[in-house]
């Protein structure tokens, strides 16, 4: 993208001192060297928004699809939103609005403070904002608003298929903190909170195992994903809460392959307890199937490291307990699934505060928005040689 060489912009933002009311509305106004204009500034939501394409005339490319939008701008930025969750991307950060965008008359409005705390910080060397007067300037080139084509469809590859596995469920109540809150319980919610974050990606197709307190067993979790899956590409991630008799705390993601230390030993014994759930003759198939099965988990096995390093750096944004890394173990639950797979431990229930923060329901929300980011990122490199979910990513 060409950059615009600079010349003074100043974007008045006419936001009161005082709260508006909740269907008032007011003018963005825009003045520069060479242009006049004026947007709709909405506070349909109770706080000001504008129209993403507004970016589009200070120096911003945007790709704006149904549920979200797509920024390319100044300094090789890229900004990711999408309506109804305040957290975003900007390049590999993601950070955290007060309010979420939302679509209004099928354009997506943007909070103000996008463009009025965010670029600023940001960009400093492109944006300022007078919040006394409320002045945002722009050194650079107006021009009329600049939608970009739609980025690079997921049609190139097929759709691509995320397999989320709530773990544990019906009588395997998994770990049990102690308050009584199961380990199923938190699975489920955090599951189904990333399930309805993917909901939203166009390209993706989400499955989830269970959606409800029922028991799968665990050698059948991964042969149903390998057939949800098919000949495309995929995913696989089961949810877990972690618990130990010491004051341990944090969240840790899993793939398959030898554990090395105690810990991961000791966490692959519990989570692989429940094949002593499942009925009589129910077990795993002959040695032929496991020479097969290794060999396919092999060529997988650094595309699951990849998706599970992506995870823990997303997690780390929402999530007060230490960042404990990516681990490694042989878990049943991911042994069947034929494709990058991974295990997340979103927390201890043996901590007591943090047993609290997996019992909320916001929290697990939060959790399952991280997650779903870091699957995005995922599918920006996987398959190789793809475009990604939303263009090639530099």
């Amino acid at each position: 993208m060409r950059l615009v060489r600079a010349f003074s912009i100043l974007l008045f933002l006419v936001l009161g001192a005082t709260p508006l009311p909740a269907q008032a509305r007011q003018a963005l106004e825009v003045r520069a060297q060479d242009a006049e204009w004026a947007a709709p500034l909405s506070t349909a939501r109770g706080y000001a928004a504008f129209p993403v394409t507004l970016l589009g005339r200070i120096g911003w490319v945007v790709a704006s699809g149904p549920n979200g939008a797509t920024l390319e701008g100044p300094q090789g930025s890229r900004i990711e939103l999408r309506a109804g969750t305040p957290f975003f991307l900007w390049n590999d950060k993601t950070l955290q609005m007060a309010h979420p965008p939302y679509v209004e008359a099928g354009v997506l409005a943007v909070p103000a403070q996008l463009a009025t705390d965010f670029m600023p910080r940001r960009l400093p060397d492109l944006y300022t904002y007078d919040g006394e007067h409320g002045l945002l300037g722009y050194a650079g080139r107006s021009g009329p608003a600049r939608d970009a084509p739609p980025a690079a469809s997921v049609d190139s590859v097929g759709t691509r298929v995320v397999i989320i596995d709530a773990g544990h469920g019906g009588k395997d109540p998994g770990s049990i903190s102690r308050s009584g809150l199961e380990e199923k319980t938190v699975a489920l919610g955090v599951a189904i909170a990333l399930a309805h974050d993917l909901d939203t990606i166009p390209g993706l197709e989400v499955h989830l195992l269970r959606d409800s307190d029922t028991f799968i067993p665990l050698w059948d979790r991964g042969t149903i994903a390998t057939k949800l899956k098919g000949d495309r590409p995929g995913v696989f991630i089961s949810v877990h809460a972690n618990s130990f008799n010491s004051p341990a705390r944090g969240f840790e993601t899993y793939f398959l392959s030898d554990a090395r230390t105690e810990h991961e030993r000791r966490v692959a014994a519990i989570e692989n307890a429940p094949l002593g759930h499942e009925e009589e003759g129910v077990k795993p198939g002959g040695d032929l199937d496991f020479i097969l099965r290794d060999m396919k988990n092999l060529d997988t096995q650094h595309w699951s490291a990849l998706l599970a390093e992506l995870i823990q750096d997303q997690v780390d944004v929402v999530h007060p307990g230490p960042n404990r890394g990516v681990k490694q173990a042989p878990l049943a639950v991911i042994t069947n699934a034929l494709m990058p797979g991974v295990l997340v431990e979103v927390g201890y229930l043996s901590h007591p505060e943090e047993a609290r923060l997996l019992g909320r329901s916001a929290f697990q929300t939060r959790l399952g928005d991280a997650i779903g980011h870091a699957v995005v990122r995922f599918f920006d490199r996987y398959p190789p040689g793809t475009g990604g979910l939303t263009g090639s990513r530099r």
